[in-house]
């Protein structure tokens, strides 16, 4: 992951799908999403995403196309068709709503949220003390504008995790989340050294006659990863998504 980035034209998400979480210890449902709040840690409490502006400390991985990669990826295909990309924010007027409940032993990601996003959580549980890397699942959402074709973005949708150093995937495929059309991708990949399990999906929303597209990233180490997949399952059961 990677220290700064926009919204999705640099592309980010995440997910993962029954296969991934069968390999990863992990349970399967369809839904899944996004969210991070204060409010609470707790699964048992309905949280929102909130970013927070100008205080990016989180290292997302980097998924910004380079040249000469091997994948078609939908940062390339927005900036081709030149579309007009907005990012969204919780609470901005007209966009949809994503909510989640926090999974057991993840909090919001608070003032380390990247100023991109739409929201983030970080895991501390036990595995996590000392470790290399923590956990962090981060969503962004986006409207975008102009010549779109929705079954394109979801075809592209793979392609920025597969053109990670070393990606060893573990499945993907489609999906519906909350009622919309998704995309599921997860594997592995060399994140500077570490061996790193990751997770992404991409949701197509329509609302207020605009199209907007929720990607989520999970990342850990290989040591955490069903701490991950985990809180993406309790995730996949929890997320709503109110247009």
């Amino acid at each position: 992951m990677r220290t700064e980035r926009p919204p999705v034209a640099l592309a980010f998400a995440a997910l993962c799908l029954s296969v991934t979480l069968a390999a990863c210890g992990g349970g399967s449902k369809d839904n899944s999403a996004t969210s991070s709040s204060s409010k609470s840690s707790s699964s048992s409490t309905t949280t929102s995403a909130v970013a927070q502006p100008d205080k990016s400390k989180l290292a997302p991985r980097n998924l910004q196309s380079k040249a000469g990669a091997a994948n078609y990826t939908i940062a390339d295909y927005i900036k081709d068709q030149r579309i007009t990309e907005t990012p969204i924010h919780q609470g901005d007027p007209g966009a949809p709503q994503v909510d989640i409940q926090f999974p057991d032993g993840w909090v919001s990601a608070g003032p380390d949220t990247p100023d991109y996003a739409y929201g983030a959580i970080v895991y501390t549980g036990p595995e996590a003390q000392g470790a290399n890397y923590t956990p962090n699942i981060i969503a962004i959402l986006s409207r975008l504008e102009g010549n779109v074709d929705p079954q394109q973005l979801l075809a592209l949708a793979g392609g920025e995790m597969k053109n990670l150093p070393e990606f060893v995937p573990v499945g993907d495929g489609s999906a519906e989340v909350s009622g919309y059309p998704a995309y599921r991708i997860a594997g592995s990949y060399n994140l500077e050294g570490i061996k790193a399990a990751s997770g992404q999906e991409t949701v197509l929303i329509t609302s207020n006659g605009a199209l907007y597209i929720l990607q989520m990233n999970a990342t850990s180490n290989e040591e955490q990863s069903d701490a991950l997949f985990t809180a993406m399952s309790a995730i996949d059961k929890s997320i709503t998504i109110t247009p």
